[in-house]
């Protein structure tokens, strides 16, 4: 299935990945300048490879894809959306809170999602009308939900490489917390879990 086929393909990347994780990797900079690393590219074109091979009728949609017109873009009623690399500054930094992200887009609705942490052999997933679950290495699919009600004081999970003063004064006004520093998606991944009650997504 596809669900299968691309939690293969992310776990791919991710070994992609890793083989550059314990390297002495070079560190470029995109025209934004944030970092760009050889992993980046062989997770990217690791992934596109194989969802092209895979569907090869349904675009693929990357940050590290060339760029692709809006007026192309809008047109398009399925899509695979794709982060090879989510959170290349915790890459660099080294510390394991990087991801590969896919999701597959029908309708301007997430109908597959996959999220792999190649150091923690773990992939997150969930899909339209299912379940979404957490695969810890080779063991079987654990349901995941998250925390009904939040837990008091309520755990905010926020970005190491992001923090600013606008998530400063949003913990003021939040009350009791406690704030529980991640990169990447595994924000979104830890509150899907029930490990975290709040992500503060509060820049463009």
């Amino acid at each position: 299935s596809c669900r299968d086929d691309a939690r293969a393909l992310a776990k791919q990347a991710g070994e992609k990945i890793l083989e550059m994780y314990n390297t002495e990797f070079s560190v470029e900079e995109k025209d934004d300048k944030s970092p760009l690393t050889a992993a980046d590219i062989a997770s990217h074109n690791a992934i596109v490879a194989g969802l092209t091979a895979l569907t090869p009728d349904i675009p693929v949609l990357s940050e590290e894809s060339a760029k692709i017109p809006y007026q192309e873009r809008a047109s398009w009623n399925t899509y695979w959306l794709i982060d090879p690399l989510d959170g290349t500054k915790e890459f660099i930094k080294r510390n394991g809170e990087f991801t590969v992200n896919i999701a597959l887009i029908q309708a301007h609705v997430t109908a597959l999602g996959v999220v792999q942490v190649p150091v923690r052999n773990r992939v997150y997933a969930g899909y339209s009308g299912g379940e979404a679950f957490v695969i810890e290495g080779d063991q079987a699919p654990r349901p995941i939900s998250v925390s009904r009600p939040s837990q008091s004081p309520a755990r905010i999970v926020g970005s190491r490489s992001h923090a600013g003063s606008s998530l400063q004064a949003y913990l003021d006004a939040v009350g009791p917390h406690v704030m529980v520093p991640m990169g990447s998606s595994l924000k979104l991944c830890l509150v899907a879990a029930g490990e975290a009650d709040v992500y503060p997504r509060l820049g463009l």
